[in-house]
């Protein structure tokens, strides 16, 4: 039980050292950007089913939907989901700048507060390295992140019932991080959510026994989300 907590920590700190960094060109867009053209606001785009991590399934929809507006550069979410940076382009009008953001919020159903003043300087300090911040195209990788923070929560709800199921931690896992990963980015029908709970199924069938099995299954049952104290 020791050894498969310990896989556990081990696996989210690599996990999300490697999805904190990004690219070295972030750190050259950043040094051409004027701090005039950059807004930001409070979303709430945090992901239910992992506390302190932005939602990448709802954000993806939002930030490329920001980015086709005519006066919008580049839209940018925060590791955390909670705040929007927008970079306008340099021709963009103040008037159009606030009528376009608040069509998007309108048309996806979102509350915008605008951060001003010290918050603001603090946040465009964060912003200008671009750590821990994510375009529409990048979002994706929160998704991944948020894979295995429900796979580790299914894992340790079915091993508090069946104890032998942590030793088969290690090859059970990337097949359920693939899975689940592939339900947050890639599913928008029911038929597709129906297809990759069979192949869950499917997985844990061949790799457990039936009450490895029966725990594994209720753990999914009992849903993605946190329940009670739950990380």
């Amino acid at each position: 039980m020791h050894r498969f907590n310990v896989i556990f920590i081990a696996a989210l700190a690599a996990g999300q050292a490697a999805l904190w960094s990004q690219p070295p060109s972030h750190l050259a867009d950043a040094a051409k950007i004027s701090a005039n053209l950059v807004s930001f606001y409070e979303v709430p785009l945090a992901c239910p089913a992992a506390r302190g991590l932005g939602c990448g399934s709802a954000a993806k929809p939002v930030l490329q939907a920001l980015e086709k507006r005519s006066s919008i550069q580049e839209a940018w979410l925060d590791h955390p989901g909670t705040t929007l940076a927008i970079v306008w382009r340099k021709d963009a009008k103040s008037d159009s700048r606030a009528a376009e953001i608040q069509s998007v919020a309108d048309d996806r159903g979102i509350a915008l507060h605008e951060i001003t003043g010290e918050r603001r300087d603090d946040t465009l300090k964060t912003f200008a390295s671009r750590k821990g911040w994510y375009r529409g195209s990048e979002v994706d990788r929160l998704s991944e992140e948020e894979a295995g923070v429900i796979v580790d929560r299914l894992l340790r709800r079915s091993v508090a019932k069946e104890p032998t199921i942590g030793s088969k931690a290690d090859s059970l896992k990337p097949a359920l991080l693939k899975v689940i990963r592939e339900r947050l980015t890639g599913c928008s029908s029911t038929q597709c959510r129906e297809d990759c709970h069979r192949k869950f199924t499917e997985i844990a069938r061949q790799s457990l026994n039936d009450g490895e099995f029966s725990a594994l299954m209720e753990a999914e049952k009992q849903g993605y989300l946190p329940v009670g104290d739950e990380q």
